[in-house]
């Protein structure tokens, strides 16, 4: 009898083990779509991590800050009816702007196709929103996003 006991209790145990890995798994791996079932996901290329995502109809994280003078480098993961988008420089282009009434002296941009320079130029807080661009037309507008600039360290 206690044999049975202790080998159940193992069994059970090496079953709650399993199950807890395979949950750790899914929560590592799961993406977050938007209404149009788009992942867009923010990568800070610095770090090489994912800064901020779109769920549904809003962002979750954020952008890093920026310090005056200074830039951050973005990428992102993009991923359309669970097709990854392969971000080329040619036939798809990650680009960022201004979100509508946004203050546009406190960065400026710099679109290389597969990843955007933020540039802080004065302190301050503005939004911005992204934008995967299609054989040259906006495919995909991203919610605004704040950016925060910081002043320098000098």
């Amino acid at each position: 009898m206690k044999k049975r006991f202790m080998l159940l209790t193992v069994l059970l145990l090496g079953m709650l083990i399993v199950v807890g890995c395979v949950e750790e798994t899914v929560k590592q791996n799961e993406h977050h779509h938007d209404e149009e079932g788009i992942i867009f996901e923010i990568i800070y290329r610095s770090a090489d991590e994912v800064t901020a995502y779109i769920h549904v109809d809003h962002w979750h994280g954020g952008l890093p800050v920026i310090q005056k003078g200074e830039n951050i480098s973005l990428g992102a993961y993009v991923e359309k009816n669970e097709v990854v988008i392969e971000l080329d420089g040619k036939h798809y282009d990650l680009r960022v702007d201004y979100a509508r009434d946004a203050d546009e002296n406190i960065v400026s941009f710099d679109n290389h196709g597969d990843h955007v320079h933020i540039i802080g130029e004065q302190e301050g807080q503005t939004d911005v929103v992204f934008q995967l661009f299609h054989d040259n037309k906006i495919e995909y507008e991203t919610p605004p996003i704040s950016v925060n600039v910081v002043k320098d360290d000098d």
